[in-house]
């Protein structure tokens, strides 16, 4: 059996095993693909596969997205769904000025724009607060069920220019020359713990827009700074370094943004 034929078994496997059948299969796929060039055994490959899964998946979403929309989308369950994971229950005493300031930074009130907000989590569940500002909005997650639930949502709100999508940011690249902006909110750094390297590249691949919009937690889930602030500044410094990209910060209560950009655009950042 060759090892591509071992790693659609293995794929095919882990889809079935119930814990992660919501991954999406291309996630599962290059997962598989690179336990396969450390481990020898089929059976020890799938275990650590399961076990990196975990870690990208399984510790944020686990069974959380499975009937989101079961309840409907009142504006009651839509809030209920923000404030039920971490990342965007941070975000729920000021999302207003959040998107205001940084569509302020992005252009001027009558323009709108197109965003891709990569690896989404729930935050496009926010959308009507920022909607007018739209012209197309696309949002991409690993997490098959989530998709399915925010197609839904846009759906039922009107939201006819507002799209979701799966795809894994590692290995399956994405065109940002046609954004305005690419959204990376609180992405960068967990995708570098997956593998390392991974998070420039990711920028690489977004630099093609106009904009890029970067945020990192100031808080651990625990509620500690732990020197978030500047170990994250730092870690943006180092996987900029060598690019004409300029950037302005915008300070929130537990979040860092960065707005970057090239050229005459990211000229206009700079202090």
């Amino acid at each position: 059996m060759s090892r591509d034929e071992m790693v659609a078994r293995i794929v095919e496997s882990v889809l079935s095993s119930g814990k992660y059948s919501n991954v999406h299969e291309g996630t599962i796929a290059r997962v598989a693909r690179q336990m396969a060039e450390r481990f020898g055994k089929e059976k020890e490959i799938e275990k650590n596969v399961k076990k990196k899964l975990h870690q990208i998946y399984g510790a944020y979403f686990g069974d959380g997205v499975k009937g989101l929309g079961d309840k409907g989308w009142s504006d009651e369950r839509v809030q209920f769904i923000l404030r039920s994971h971490v990342s965007t229950a941070e975000r729920m005493r000021f999302y207003k000025e959040f998107y205001d300031r940084i569509f302020a930074e992005l252009g001027p009130p009558e323009k709108k724009f197109r965003i891709y907000d990569a690896a989404c989590g729930y935050n496009p569940f926010s959308a009507e607060i920022f909607r007018e500002r739209i012209e197309f909005y696309l949002c991409s997650d690993i997490d098959v069920a989530l998709n399915s639930a925010l197609n839904g949502f846009f759906g039922a709100k009107g939201l006819e220019n507002f799209k979701s999508e799966n795809r894994d940011l590692l290995s399956e690249p994405f065109d940002s020359f046609e954004y305005d902006a690419v959204f990376l909110f609180k992405t960068l750094s967990c995708i570098e713990r997956q593998e390392k390297g991974s998070a420039r590249k990711i920028l690489d691949q977004a630099l093609d827009a106009r904009a890029i919009v970067v945020s990192f937690p100031l808080k651990s889930i625990g509620g500690k700074e732990k020197g978030m602030e500047e170990n994250y500044t730092k870690f943006l410094e180092d996987i900029t370094q060598g690019r004409d990209i300029f950037s302005k910060v915008i300070n929130f209560p537990n979040e860092i943004v960065f707005i970057m950009g090239k050229g005459e655009f990211g000229q206009r950042l700079s202090p």
